[in-house]
């Protein structure tokens, strides 16, 4: 095998807020993270927050020679702001926005208008033959504390995201998943996100240090190097007089930028991609992951993003059959039973991979986590539609009210005034109709089919462990 072929280096980065006239420092970051990107080897390169068209083909066209083939995806009103590059060709690209991305009266915020969303490329591997990779940047608002159920949206678009995993694999393909997840390892969203997608985190994979700190970090350099911090870290120029959580100002920043991946469910469709019927020929290891782009951009008072990048290499080996031992869970949020030891000491263990710590099946106890928290947000969301609801109402009321009143009140310069002042009410009743009816249904909806799919998993294991209990308990002949 050609070492060209036997590994992957993989690259995603958030650009920070790439919108025109509104980002700052766009054009010479823009410039600049091209620059870098044309010198270093790279197979395959993700993209966020990069919304201006022309930004994309000034990196395209900059990194043409190593990286051929790309794909910039639109959506929403201003852009998905995703973009893959890749030294693979590819063969099938995929958008899909997330169903719910906040709130349209969240103008600041701005999720519902960028249309989020999780795109992906299928490239052909020389090797592994189709890969499916996918590129996201999932919804910010929410935090990474306090009730699960201000998070919602973010969880829903984890189910998705993790749905999306499954099928792929299901198809006999090989994943890479990339992006801002805007969650720190140890939340609800991250743990669905890895464990319902049965990914590997390339950062755990590949280091010797638990999946995120337990005690105050003091030094932010340690806290690049050992757990993988990318965001609102103290070496970022961004990050000066940004408003930090106490968990970026505890741990020295947050770990919201992942890299994962994983092996196909069924056999690649391609024979001569595999040895057997049975299992695909090749997997997926990763033997490096490291923060990157920590620096200033070279002459300039300021950092390539708000988010360092993240560098990983998978490594293609053969497969060999491994003793699977049944599936493990997650005791609690990400943390799976025995991971507090040290990623060397789960490696000596021949029995379970690993890959399986890292991969286990979504808990009982997340999926009841995940299931309560949409509980709230649905009841929470029907309350907010028949709140906005009625300020539709009385808007309406007072706008009419001022509109008839205009007609009787004696000083006429005072017309002109109640009129606009009767207009602008109506638009924010129009606003305040369109959040509460249209949207506001939506979002009750969007949350019901998430929960009945999270229902019907539950079903369904409760069926197999009722199923199995039967034929433990009954008398053999």
């Amino acid at each position: 095998m050609s070492q060209s072929n036997s590994q992957i280096k993989v690259l995603s980065l958030n650009s920070r807020r790439g919108l025109k006239y509104v980002s700052k420092d766009r054009q010479p970051r823009i410039q600049a993270i091209a620059e870098v990107l044309s010198t270093l080897d790279y197979d395959l390169v993700c993209l966020q927050e990069l919304w201006v068209h022309a930004d994309f083909q000034l990196i395209r066209n900059r990194v043409s020679k190593t990286l051929p083939y790309a794909k910039f995806f639109f959506s929403g009103a201003l852009g998905s702001g995703l973009a893959i590059l890749t030294r693979f060709p590819i063969v099938e690209t995929s958008i899909r926005p997330y169903s719910l991305n906040g709130s349209p009266l969240d103008v600041a915020g701005g999720d519902f208008f960028v249309g989020k969303s999780i795109v992906s490329a299928v490239v052909e591997h020389p090797l592994l033959g189709e890969c499916e990779v996918f590129n996201t940047h999932m919804y910010a608002r929410g935090g990474d504390d306090g009730e699960e159920s201000n998070r919602a949206h973010r969880i829903v678009g984890a189910w998705q995201f993790g749905n999306l995993i499954r099928a792929s694999a299901r198809r006999g393909r090989y994943v890479i998943a990339t992006g801002d997840f805007n969650s720190i390892p140890s939340t609800l969203p991250i743990t669905i996100v890895r464990s319902h997608g049965g990914l590997v985190d390339a950062w755990m994979a590949s280091h010797d240090s638990s999946l995120f700190p337990t005690e105050t970090v003091f030094s932010p350099q340690l806290a690049v190097r050992d757990y993988g911090i990318t965001c609102d870290s103290p070496l970022n120029t961004y990050s000066a007089g940004k408003p930090l959580s106490d968990v970026a100002k505890r741990f020295q920043g947050k770990r919201l930028d992942y890299v994962f991946y994983r092996q196909p469910q069924t056999p690649p469709a391609s024979s001569a991609r595999s040895t057997s019927s049975s299992s695909p020929s090749w997997e997926l290891f990763c033997v490096k992951s490291e923060v990157v782009l920590t620096g200033l951009v070279p002459g300039r008072p300021f950092s390539y993003s708000d988010h360092f990048g993240l560098e990983a290499i998978l490594e293609i080996r053969h497969s060999r059959p491994v003793a699977r031992s049944p599936p493990l869970t997650m005791d609690g949020f990400g943390v799976t039973t025995g991971l507090e030891a040290s990623t060397a000491s789960l490696r000596s263990s021949s029995a379970i991979p690993l890959e399986d710590f890292c991969a286990a099946e979504l808990s009982s106890h997340s999926l009841s986590a995940a299931l309560n928290a949409l509980g709230i947000a649905y009841r929470r969301a029907r309350r907010k539609s028949t709140m906005e609801l009625a300020g539709f109402g009385a808007v309406l009321l007072v706008a009419i009210c001022l509109v008839a009143g205009s007609a009787w009140q004696p000083r006429s310069e005072f017309n002109p005034i109640m009129v606009f002042v009767a207009v602008a009410l109506g638009w924010a009743g129009t606003t305040l109709l369109y959040s509460g009816f249209i949207h506001g249904n939506y979002e009750v909806n969007m949350l019901v089919n998430a929960i009945e799919e999270m229902e019907m998993l539950r079903a369904q294991r409760s069926d197999r462990a009722s199923s199995s209990d039967s034929r433990t308990s009954s008398p053999r002949r």
